[in-house]
């Protein structure tokens, strides 16, 4: 999500919030009272780290308007001074750009901005509207206050369902504060195509990957990483091995590499619609949106019979350099699939192909994340391990339409979900 800055306290950002509640209902002189022609507006001195001052500061939280243009770009270079992508701050012309953005304002000037992407979310065949909240950033002076709370309770008020994908444990605490409902820890998967290049560049991080015996066994093993090579490679080919013998394949069918979306790939959304109970649906439209200006950043797979698209997957690659966690390592990851939950010789097709392909591509490591547990155990069958998740899931929806008790694994969330591949 790019919320970034010190970890708050569990309850920081709860607390924040209340406080300003508290503000808000006083009477007395105004000072932190609404302003009666602007609801969003605060009159508060000292908001962001509660010290007195001599000066009056006007605050305020706003959607963006054309108006805001330069604040916002005086707040992109500030939170972002490494990234010429100024979506974030909406001025980037497409329809994106007219999404819902929330800003807190002190004054003239961005402090704070959370970020919309709309989507169709497909719930037991029923589409409704939703949108990703993205970019979610503080500036660093006004963090551990009610400034993030502030706007998700703006961002809750302006769209229906919203949702978000995030690896920071402070921004959960924030949506979780203000309502949002935690699905859990989406399930992460790795198989190891390069024995020796993951030990090496893992050795000294398995603990970021494994956990409890396993995490205690890895650490144990890298001190002779030569015979850790070899047992990891060892242990993967069996898997693949024996996960062969369960495979299945598709008829007539064949897996080519495509480089766009045509209408087949709407229709493939209306036919499996209903079949997932809670996904973004992917029409072409959506996929064209998502990922089609940067299509040169992925592979797209697609399993065809004659004409008639089955299913796809997308696969993004690449090449780290001197990375603190990730090393020297090229990293193929699965970020999308789609296919037909009632074939699932199709899914087992297209992780094939997948493999192949990170093959082919001298790719050490291949990552997937996916919340579904049929996609899950088919990842298995494909010499794939479960490893600690880091992406959270949640939603905060004020229709009432998704049913509370829908567990995580029966929704169909992955990182090609929200901008959950930005650093795969």
């Amino acid at each position: 999500m790019g919320f970034h800055g010190t970890r708050e306290s569990r309850h920081g950002a709860r607390a924040a919030l209340q406080r300003e509640h508290r503000h808000r209902r006083r009477d007395g002189d105004g000072q932190r009272g609404e302003d009666q022609r602007d609801p969003g507006r605060i009159r508060s001195p000292g908001l962001s780290d509660g010290a007195p001052t001599t000066t009056r500061e006007t605050y305020a939280v706003r959607l963006y308007e054309p108006g805001l243009a330069q604040a916002c770009e005086r707040f992109t270079r500030r939170a972002w001074p490494k990234t010429n992508d100024h979506a974030g701050a909406g001025e980037n012309g497409d329809a994106e750009a007219l999404a819902p953005r929330v800003l807190f304002l002190k004054g003239d000037e961005v402090i704070g901005h959370i970020a919309t992407v709309p989507v169709r979310l497909a719930l037991a065949g029923r589409v409704v509207n939703a949108s990703w909240a993205v970019g979610l950033m503080v500036l660093p002076e006004h963090r551990n206050g009610p400034v993030a709370p502030l706007l998700v309770k703006k961002l809750n008020q302006t769209v229906e369902i919203g949702l978000t994908l995030h690896v920071e444990e402070a921004a959960l605490r924030i949506f979780k504060g203000v309502g949002w409902r935690h699905l859990g820890v989406i399930p992460q998967y790795i198989r190891v195509l390069n024995a020796r290049a993951f030990v090496r560049t893992f050795a000294r991080r398995g603990d970021k990957f494994l956990s409890g015996r396993s995490a205690r066994l890895w650490r144990a093993l890298t001190r002779v990483s030569g015979a850790v090579a070899a047992l990891v490679s060892v242990a993967f080919s069996g898997l693949a091995l024996v996960g062969a013998l369960r495979h299945q394949i598709v008829p007539g069918a064949t897996v080519v590499e495509e480089h766009g979306f045509d209408a087949s790939y709407t229709r493939l959304a209306e036919r499996t619609k209903g079949k997932f109970a809670a996904w973004v649906w992917r029409d072409a439209p959506y996929l064209m949106a998502r990922y089609g200006r940067r299509m040169g950043a992925y592979r797209l797979l697609a399993c065809r019979r004659q004409t008639r698209l089955l299913g796809y997957c997308i696969v993004k690659l690449r090449q780290f350099q001197n990375d603190p966690r990730m090393g020297d390592i090229r990293m193929g990851t699965i970020v999308d699939c789609v296919f037909d939950p009632e074939a699932p010789q199709v899914l087992d097709t297209l992780l094939q192909s997948a493999v192949a392909l990170c093959r082919r591509e001298a790719v050490d490591v291949v990552f997937c994340s996916a919340s579904l547990r049929g996609l899950g155990q088919c990842l298995r069958r494909h010499a794939f391990i479960s490893t600690p998740g880091t992406l959270h899931a949640a939603y905060h929806d004020r229709t009432g339409t998704i049913r509370e008790d829908l567990p995580l694994e029966s929704w169909h969330l992955m990182r090609g979900d929200s901008d959950a591949d930005a650093n795969c």
